[in-house]
């Protein structure tokens, strides 16, 4: 937690590091600067590799929230919404989460260690793999998207490649064949 009255330390529009140049801030004033020892689970996710990385230790149930705290028995097709609509032919593979107003086509596959989130669309024989989808997304037929986080409403075209740790900003397109 901060106090709002040390504000005025954090630049505006600057890359600017908490532990590296406000804490020391701290101390050169002399200001009370308090600490907590936690002992459970903390990860900084400050990085797109230490986000996806959180979303994995969730689903293999080393950090305990819902829906994963739970029984493991949703883990081998993964923690799908009642609300969510897959239709027959899709493949989902656990751990994984679908939320709520998903449609997930038919051949198309979300496999482990994605999430998918609300209204997103998987289209015909598109595949998301070991990737973050925020909400309002489209992943268009025959389209991949593996090891990636894409932002809220997306669009990802028709046979398109996403991948290698690539992250797309909210309302980003990949246009049709496209190769990221």
């Amino acid at each position: 937690m901060l106090e709002p009255d040390t504000f005025d330390r954090i630049p505006p529009d600057t890359a600017w590091s908490i532990e590296r140049s406000y804490f020391p801030s701290l101390i050169e004033r002399g200001e009370t600067f308090v600490a907590y020892v936690y002992k459970g689970y903390w990860i900084d996710i400050g990085t797109p590799e230490k986000y996806m990385q959180v979303h994995r230790d969730i689903m293999d149930r080393r950090y305990h929230t819902p829906p994963f705290s739970g029984d493991a028995s949703n883990g081998a097709r993964g923690c799908v919404s009642p609300m969510a609509r897959v239709e027959e032919g899709a493949v989902i593979e656990g751990p994984c989460f679908v939320d709520a107003d998903v449609v997930v086509k038919a051949g198309a596959r979300i496999g482990p260690y994605s999430v998918i989130g609300r209204h997103c669309h998987i289209e015909e024989h598109a595949s998301v793999e070991r990737s973050i989808v925020w909400a309002d997304t489209r992943v268009s037929q025959e389209a991949i998207v593996r090891d990636s986080v894409l932002g809220r409403s997306c669009h990802v075209g028709r046979s398109a490649l996403v991948e290698h740790g690539t992250v797309l900003g909210d309302k980003s397109v990949v246009t049709d064949f496209s190769r990221l």
